[in-house]
């Protein structure tokens, strides 16, 4: 049989456990609480217990102790405001360790005039981070067999001027050449003069046709937004579908990226700051609307929309060979001599 202090003790040493429990998922949580928590963990094993109901306490004093460190204590959150207070920040951000979301939150203004905060469930535009998601596409269909990183630029676009001396890989590190655009309303005005008989995306290629290249190709380097909308050109060229439709069935729909896709200059009441005619600049005198661009124009350069928590599945998924093979991830992350 066992004694009323034996059942005691077992049913300490049960709780004791599952305290012990929570403490390591709490400590998992986030790097800024792992001195703390550990501490408090570890200070149950010196401790001489000597009667249940005094565990028993001490159990929930170390409970609400953790709790008030991960409730009222978040480093992120300090430095976000500081940042929003003296820089102006608004967005959203979201802070992972491993697998687990240590901090997700919105910051500032998703719409100022109907008073809307930013959540980490908006949707921004994701600019140049759209790069990374083509140079995924790309290396895709090397992996496919459809293309060869030494193919010329004429193979896919043979409209292209000087394409026969351009290959994809200097396409995707900048050495390429290819002067770079920036997307303003004179962008379009410039696009819009080569429209004539021409799709949006025929004009445009014929207004960077019409730019001489900077340097020899692989020569030099020149950060270049023209050569990854020639990118998204040549997926399309390459799969037979249009670049978004190419992204959102071998990335978008198989990793559950449900707010991530292409910018159609359509918005909805789930975007945040950047939208429409709803976009700011921030700077330390005043808040003031941006100018309007049309999204069309970027492609694979920066036309893409995603959320925070979609970037996260999207960077879990890269990186744990998920969405490349493991050559193709080392060759997407090596630097390149040319």
């Amino acid at each position: 049989m066992v004694s009323r202090g034996e059942s005691a003790d077992i049913k300490f040493r049960q709780a004791d456990s599952e305290w012990r429990k929570v403490g390591t998922v709490i400590q998992n949580l986030s790097q800024y609480y792992e001195d703390e928590l550990s501490f408090i963990v570890r200070s149950t094993n010196f401790v001489n217990w000597r009667c249940l109901l005094f565990r028993r306490q001490a159990i929930v004093v170390l409970f609400v102790m953790s709790l008030s460190l991960l409730l009222f204590s978040n480093p992120i959150d300090e430095v976000m405001n500081k940042t929003i207070a003296f820089e102006g920040f608004w967005g959203a951000v979201l802070v992972s360790r491993g697998d687990a979301i240590l901090h997700a939150a919105g910051y500032g203004m998703a719409d100022i005039e109907r008073n809307i905060p930013n959540t980490p469930e908006k949707k921004f535009r994701i600019a140049s981070i759209t790069k990374q998601f083509t140079a995924a596409a790309v290396l895709k269909l090397l992996e496919e067999g459809t293309i060869s990183l030494s193919d010329s630029v004429v193979k896919f676009i043979p409209e292209f001027p000087n394409g026969e001396r351009i290959l994809i890989h200097q396409m995707l590190n900048h050495s390429s050449g290819i002067p770079t655009m920036i997307n303003t309303e004179q962008l379009l005005e410039e696009v819009e003069k080569f429209g004539e008989g021409r799709s949006l995306e025929e004009a445009e290629i014929a207004y960077i046709s019409s730019l001489p290249l900077r340097f020899e190709p692989g020569n030099s380097f020149l950060y270049s937004n023209s050569a990854y909308f020639l990118l998204s050109v040549i997926i399309e060229r390459a799969s037979g579908k249009r670049y978004n439709e190419y992204l959102r069935t071998n990335f978008f729909e198989p990793l559950g990226m449900n707010n991530t896709g292409y910018d159609y200059n359509e918005y909805d009441s789930g975007w945040g700051l950047p939208y429409y005619s709803d976009s700011y600049v921030i700077d330390l005198s005043r808040v003031r609307p941006a100018d309007w661009v049309d999204r069309r124009l970027p492609g694979g350069a920066g036309g893409l929309y995603s959320t925070v928590y979609d970037l996260y599945l999207w960077d879990r998924a890269l990186s744990s060979g998920k969405v490349l093979s493991e050559s193709s991830l080392r060759l997407m992350q090596s630097p390149s001599n040319e």
